[in-house]
């Protein structure tokens, strides 16, 4: 079957950044991080100018446009989503760069020198540190809507909670609305993690984690839910079953939903259609390429940016398009320490030249970047969740009319949630098989 390449992300852009971010979800106080929880933190009093100072000390570069951060950002986005379907083989796979974006960011926050520089230029190539900031803080808020959720988190090993920066931690909880709290850092802390991810993710995640140990400092955790609703569903006589060649060749027959839709797209190697959800703000948009022998995985790892605007730029409505595709439920997971690693994050993984010495006195490093993603594709919608975890250590590891146009997805293709404002996909992915 052929992989379905699901995309999601949605691009903001960020011109300053707010005093506070509302929260989502309502959590039980048990287990929702507090600010009070910055009682055992200590003031930093190394001298280092800190990211949260730079909005003082701009760089000097001329800003980046608006257009200019999103087609830098999507440079990211296409980065990790090239690694992650390389690995991914004949499974379906999707990403949500954002929730990455997020985390990272968090992370990026309490870094400094070279370290910093990387993270930000592999996120945001070309912007300055605040600028890329700037950027993830501005998207977070734009993208959060009643079909968009993002909640963001702290969690601190509380034996080791003296060691941690306070400036550090209220930077955080202002402007990613992170509330942070201590915890012992052994089963008791990964379920308590683990709950609070499920809990925001709708119970789509409740595993994020496996293990803690005593050599890690904090974890920094972010979750995305989406509950999206068709703007014009389906009906009972618009399923039925059909058959779906996966990428392994074997067919099966399974539900598909058919449609008529009014967005059109094409480029040299695809078609597609758009179809939005019931808010007005996102949509599912669908890849389907026109070489019928084509590895899903492969072809969307080798899509670049400019063939994603190009694809997405094409947008008509000159046509009726006659639509089909499966109704599916997928889940992935990935290790991205690696991945960020060879995307030019070094630093960030290496003990010796990590620089988190904004972050706290012990100077960590990262030694797992996590995460995991959830989509289900039905009559009624779309629900999809992502988690990102960022953990950070103290010892680290290193043929119709003209008018008319088909797109039937029964074999692998590739998808995303877009941000119709930006063309930015807040959720990427493929569909190898159903």
């Amino acid at each position: 079957m052929k992989k379905i390449v699901a995309g999601l992300l949605i691009a903001g852009m960020l011109m300053a950044l707010p005093t506070g971010c509302k929260k989502n979800v309502e959590t039980p106080a048990s287990q929702e991080p507090a600010v009070s929880a910055m009682a055992g933190a200590v003031k930093r009093e190394n001298g280092k100018q800190a990211l949260f100072e730079l909005k003082n000390l701009q760089s000097g570069k001329k800003a980046m446009s608006d257009e200019e951060l999103k087609k830098a950002y999507s440079q990211f986005v296409f980065g990790v989503m090239k690694n992650c379907a390389g690995l991914a083989k004949n499974k379906n796979m999707m990403i949500s760069a954002d929730s990455i974006l997020f985390a990272l960011e968090m992370a990026a926050c309490g870094a400094d020198g070279e370290t910093l520089a990387q993270m930000t230029q592999t996120m945001v190539p070309g912007a300055d540190n605040y600028e890329a900031l700037r950027f993830a803080v501005e998207r977070m808020n734009r993208l959060k809507n009643d079909s968009l959720k993002i909640a963001n988190s702290v969690w601190i090993n509380e034996s080791k909670t003296a060691r941690v920066y306070q400036d550090y931690l209220e930077y955080i909880e202002k402007n990613f609305d992170a509330g942070s709290k201590a915890v012992a850092f052994g089963p008791e802390g990964v379920s308590a993690i683990n709950k609070w991810v499920a809990e925001k993710t709708n119970g789509r995640i409740t595993d994020l984690l496996d293990e803690l140990t005593p050599d890690d400092l904090m974890v920094l955790v972010n979750a995305v839910s989406f509950d999206g609703k068709w703007k014009n569903g389906y009906s009972d006589d618009d399923v039925w079953t059909q058959v779906f060649t996966g990428g392994d060749g074997q067919k099966r027959e399974v539900m598909f939903i058919h449609g008529k839709e009014s967005v059109y797209l094409q480029n040299e190697k695809a078609t597609g259609f758009l179809k939005d959800y019931d808010d007005g703000k996102y949509a599912f948009l669908t890849i389907l390429p026109n070489d019928t022998a084509m590895d899903i995985n492969e072809f969307i790892a080798n899509m670049t940016p400019e063939e994603y605007w190009t694809f997405w730029e094409s947008r008509s409505e000159e046509f009726e398009v006659t639509t089909s595709m499966p109704e599916f439920k997928s889940e992935y997971d990935v290790q991205l320490a690696r991945i960020l690693y060879d995307m030019g994050m070094e630093d960030a993984f290496d003990e010796r030249k990590a620089d988190f010495s904004n972050m706290a006195t012990s100077n960590p490093c990262i030694s797992k970047v996590i995460h995991k993603t959830f989509i289900d594709v039905n009559r009624n919608g779309t629900s999809a969740a992502a988690a990102t975890a960022v953990v950070m250590t103290d010892e680290c590891v290193r043929e119709e009319p003209d008018n008319v146009k088909k797109v039937i997805c029964d074999r692998p293709f590739a998808y995303a949630v877009v941000d119709k404002e930006t063309g930015l996909p807040v959720f990427l992915g493929t569909v190898e098989n159903v």
